[in-house]
């Protein structure tokens, strides 16, 4: 296997080494279009080391807690070791799920709220007003991560050829957090099933996790603003309360429109998973073009895995909140905290709003401006100079005082009313992940017609390790 080389690096860039160069320039320039990938993707769950219905008792080498599966019509031991993902396959993979790919165009008018992008850097995938909130943990043989990539970026498109492969392992090693050197506590054998009756060979060694998590509060906050300025909506609780007050409504006669708050907050976790999707969907055809065993699942319980059931499982270990008997995670602090409220990262709602407004413009006031508190910035990208001074100044860029103060209304009548904003969600959201793992083609073979194995699956050992 080839060896990992974190501290290769000129001048802070990574250089790869020949085997690492020879095997992004193959994942680059000889895995099959797109359309193939498609005709040939398919879940393949089976990988080295794992078992299935031997009716013998497993303890799991990540849990110590024991699983047993009867004997049945599927009975097979694999024979093969358990290899782990190279370094390389696994930041391709994560980089196909959500890393940097450049400057987005950002080509709304300043007349239809421009103002609402809260990131101007582009990645794989989308995002409702480009918010980035989703970001990665990752399980392997080497312990539990968290990854989240560089806001920087460097020109519209940032890999154009073999010059710029590096940057996949910069990316990917900059951005990984190392949070534990364990895996996840989590297997087929937690009490009642909460990973999923189907995940039997989950976490098992040899296999890399990646666990999406998205967060919604940022985004719910910032489309108040500009349901508020621009729409003219006004958002009401089930029993027809706006939650601005009836004193504000008749002081703001543009404001017309009734929408629940329940709907809202459903438009709003929609708006989040669908981007999750994105993200497993492009880490499927990686891993199909990379010869790569998975399997994408959800029905495991999400309080688990994010870590809010401690008497079961640490999972990711984020803190939570309980009202009314439910918990609702909130973020692990210095890792990834969310935008609800209350959270210990948060002194009043008055702040967390003035937050989400000023998330685009920072302590200079310009408009995604250097070393603003997004991460992101247009002083080179994506326009030209001129025309970048130009609408940098247009006050269409700036919420007006009435619609901050609809939002921190709005914000202050769900906490007081129900005691934490979201109401009817968690901000941290978690229910789909994805297992990688290298294929034991051995079992297909004994159970399955012939074209369910790839050459990229079978040729594994001789191409990559």
């Amino acid at each position: 296997m080839t060896a990992i080389s974190y501290d290769v690096k000129t001048n802070g860039r990574v250089v790869p080494t020949p085997k690492e160069q020879e095997d992004l320039t193959r994942a680059f320039e000889n895995t099959p279009p797109v359309f193939q990938l498609l005709s040939q993707l398919r879940t393949r769950r089976f990988g080295r080391g794992f078992t299935y219905e031997t009716g013998e008792e497993e303890i799991h080498p990540a849990t110590g807690l024991p699983q047993l599966l009867p004997e049945g019509e599927f009975k097979y031991k694999s024979d093969a070791e358990p290899i782990p993902l190279t370094e390389v396959q696994e930041a391709l993979v994560l980089w196909a799920a959500g890393g940097p790919n450049g400057q987005i165009v950002m080509d709304l008018p300043c007349g239809v709220d421009m103002a609402t992008f809260l990131c101007v850097s582009g990645r794989t995938i989308p995002g409702p007003c480009n918010d980035s909130q989703v970001h990665f943990f990752v399980v392997n043989d080497r312990g539990t991560f968290f990854w989240k990539p560089t806001r920087k970026r460097e020109k519209p498109v940032e890999i154009e050829g073999p010059d710029d492969y590096y940057k996949i392992l910069q990316w990917y090693r900059d951005g990984l957090i190392q949070l534990s050197d364990r895996r996840i506590d989590l297997s087929w054998g937690v009490p009642n099933r909460l990973m999923g009756a189907w995940q039997w060979n989950f976490n098992k060694p040899g296999t890399t996790l990646i666990i999406p998590v998205g967060e919604i509060a940022l985004e719910q906050i910032n489309l108040l603003l500009t349901f508020y300025e621009w729409a003219g909506w006004y958002i009401v609780d089930d029993d027809g309360e706006p939650n601005v007050g009836e004193d504000f409504l008749r002081a703001h006669p543009k404001l017309t429109l009734p929408y629940p708050h329940k709907k809202f907050e459903e438009l709003c976790l929609q708006a989040s998973d669908y981007v999750v999707g994105h993200a497993i969907g492009n880490a499927k055809l990686a891993a199909e073009a990379l010869g790569l065993g998975y399997w994408n699942f959800c029905g495991f319980a999400e309080d688990l895995v994010l870590g809010s059931l401690p008497e079961i499982a640490n999972g990711l270990g984020f803190a939570y909140n309980e009202v009314d008997g439910q918990r609702y995670s909130i973020g692990r602090e210095g890792v990834f905290e969310s935008w609800a409220y209350p959270a210990p990262w948060w002194s009043s709602i008055d702040e967390l709003v003035d937050a989400v407004v000023d998330y685009r413009y920072g302590k200079k006031g310009d408009f995604f401006g250097k070393d603003g508190p997004s991460g992101s910035d247009l002083d080179e990208l994506p326009f030209k100079q001129d025309q970048l001074n130009s609408f940098r100044g247009n006050p269409r860029l700036r919420y007006e005082d009435w619609t901050i103060e609809a939002v921190k209304r709005d914000l202050k009548h769900n906490f007081e009313k129900y005691g934490r904003y979201p109401v009817n969600f968690g901000a941290m959201q978690c229910n789909f992940m994805l297992q990688l793992h290298n294929v034991d083609a051995a079992y297909y073979d004994n159970f399955y017609v012939p074209g369910y194995i790839t050459d990229r699956i079978r040729n594994q050992d001789q191409v990559w390790h």
